[in-house]
């Protein structure tokens, strides 16, 4: 939240991103109650005037309604849709990937995960925890950055994206202290290259200490990798062979669940080829 005397200094950025933040601190400040002009007016610090033109573009949009009677504003249907809809789309998702994670995990007795990216990370949305004694988990909602050293989930949905995106995703790393040494970053893109080849990622202990995993795509009907689906486990019990004998039910669990999301098996044959 933006405070009355920081105005001075925020003024200072570029227009249009000062004009996303303002934006910002009023849908912030109505997440939490309806409120008067007045009111949005000294909680984000915004002269009336600054507050009222903002307001107006986002009632536009939907984002923000007024009340005919007590003229205070409310976060309107167009911003609760927009969440709902993406909050219904990785429902869905879950949905449709637990009976072949299930399959997984009774096949392979190891814990099997299913990631999502979100801007610069990889969220855990769903997950079937091994019965082995020793074991590893990861839990729903953790969040891992899409770093250098990101484990096979986090290099094989960088793997399917935009070398560019790539770039500035490392790049805001970097910023943030993530990636040490930017001379990775050409191994790295090899790796990613490689991995688009072939269909899938491995790590052995890359991100977690004797930890092991394996991971293949899941596409959409558009023909986008909207999801990574895994293996983990203890390298004790997952070495570089015991993981490879575990590729094809994983691709094959993997097919099946991008069928139910709509892409077509010649997509999914002509975009997955471990060959």
């Amino acid at each position: 939240m933006v405070k009355a005397g920081d105005t001075k200094v925020k003024d200072k950025e570029p227009g249009s991103v000062r004009s996303v933040e303002r934006a910002a601190d009023i849908l912030t400040c109505l997440g939490t109650s309806e409120k008067t002009l007045t009111e949005i007016s000294q909680e984000t610090g915004l002269s009336k005037a600054t507050a009222y033109r903002i307001l107006g573009a986002l009632q536009k949009k939907d984002f923000v309604a007024k009340e005919e009677d007590g003229g205070k504003y409310f976060l309107h249907w167009g911003l609760v849709g927009l969440l709902s809809e993406n909050i219904s789309r990785e429902h869905r998702l879950v949905q449709s990937v637990q009976p072949y994670m299930q399959k997984l995990w009774r096949y392979t007795g190891e814990t099997v995960t299913l990631y999502v990216r979100k801007g610069y990370n990889r969220v855990c949305v769903a997950e079937f925890v091994s019965q082995h004694f020793l074991k590893f988990s990861v839990g729903v909602g953790t969040v891992v950055p899409l770093s250098v050293h990101t484990g096979s989930p986090g290099n094989l949905l960088l793997a399917y994206m935009a070398e560019e995106e790539v770039a500035e995703i490392l790049t805001q790393c970097e910023q943030a202290g993530l990636n040490n040494d930017t001379t990775e970053r050409g191994m790295l893109f090899q790796e990613l290259q490689k991995i688009k080849r072939q269909g899938w990622a491995s790590s052995l202990g890359e991100r977690i200490n004797g930890g092991s995993s394996l991971s293949v795509p899941i596409w959409n009907r558009h023909g986008k990798v909207v999801a990574s689906l895994n293996i983990f486990g203890p390298s004790s019990r997952l070495n570089k062979e015991a993981l490879m004998g575990y590729l094809d039910i994983l691709n094959e669990c993997a097919a099946s669940i991008s069928a139910r999301l709509g892409a077509s098996s010649e997509m999914i044959r002509g975009m997955n080829n471990t060959g």
